[in-house]
């Protein structure tokens, strides 16, 4: 049972890509094809929000469309020896009129839409090299890249997201921990590195009792970013281990192994105690230091 497992999408994949050849993804499945039509519509505001408070919107290069039917402005990829091509869509919902709206990125790039990707949420992507989505287009926010050979496969969302965490400089950490600022009881997501999204597929955030931030809405956190977790590991994180002061590292152990041999950087001065993981199973509890 690992701490990260609800933030991973799940994919099931139909499609798998043929090196060498060039050809269209919308007629290589089974998938009905796309019907409608799609048209630039500059009426579509696609200015993007990057602040942490929210300041005004702003322009970031994408270009609005609106489509009937079924059909996407990205909806016909190409793969090129491998690579996948294609332009990124953010859905940005439904117009008055009903057609459905959508922001793209206006360059060719390693990122392509996949119809046949089934995600619990949001609209699927297939991407090959370091950049996410977002990196393509800012408009788009989406979860930890999932590997599947030599491509990384994403669920995207274009619409409006609940508030969440941020990555940001304002929290201050030592420069071995990353800082974050989130709403309420929200824990941060790998996919809420910024600027260092990327580092999203391989890493995810281990964090600890967070610190009341000035903002009485929020919480901060300084998470430590390890590799995926070991093979055979059963310590997972608890950010709410009773007892562990804000900033100290509270984890659940399933199994016999302690948060010291799972992650080296922790050191548990007190042994652990029966208790329960955040989800309410029977665990071992402690609560440790970052060294």
């Amino acid at each position: 049972m690992h701490w990260f497992k609800s933030h991973r999408p799940s994919w099931r994949f139909a499609l798998v890509a043929l090196p060498l050849a060039v050809f269209d993804l919308a007629c290589s499945s089974s998938r009905e094809p796309p019907n409608g039509e799609c048209g630039v519509d500059a009426a579509i505001n696609c200015d993007v929000s990057f602040s942490l408070v929210g300041s005004a919107p702003m322009p970031v290069g994408l270009r609005g469309y609106t489509c009937s039917g079924t059909k996407r402005p990205d909806d016909e990829p190409r793969y090129l020896e491998g690579v996948p091509r294609g332009t990124v869509c953010a859905d940005r919902g439904a117009t008055a009129d009903g057609k459905q709206s959508y922001c793209c990125s206006t360059t060719i790039d390693s990122c392509a839409y996949n119809p046949v990707a089934d995600c619990d949420s949001g609209t699927g992507f297939q991407c090959r090299g370091s950049n996410r989505p977002e990196a393509l287009n800012p408009a788009i926010k989406c979860g930890n890249g999932v590997f599947q050979e030599q491509y990384i496969n994403y669920c995207c969302s274009g619409q409006a997201q609940p508030a969440e965490c941020i990555q940001t400089n304002a929290v201050s950490c030592s420069e071995r921990l990353t800082g974050f600022s989130c709403p309420g009881l929200s824990l941060p997501k790998g996919e809420q590195l910024g600027a260092s999204e990327s580092r999203a597929d391989y890493y995810r955030p281990l964090c600890p009792t967070p610190t009341p931030a000035s903002n009485i809405t929020r919480n901060n956190y300084c998470c430590f970013m390890p590799a995926l977790i070991p093979p055979g590991a059963t310590c997972v994180q608890h950010t709410s281990v009773p007892g562990c002061a804000a900033g100290r590292f509270g984890f659940a152990c399933y199994g016999p192994d302690t948060p010291e041999q799972d992650y080296p950087p922790m050191h548990c001065p007190e042994k652990g105690v029966a208790g329960v993981s955040a989800e309410g199973y029977p665990a071992t509890v402690y609560c440790c230091d970052f060294q």
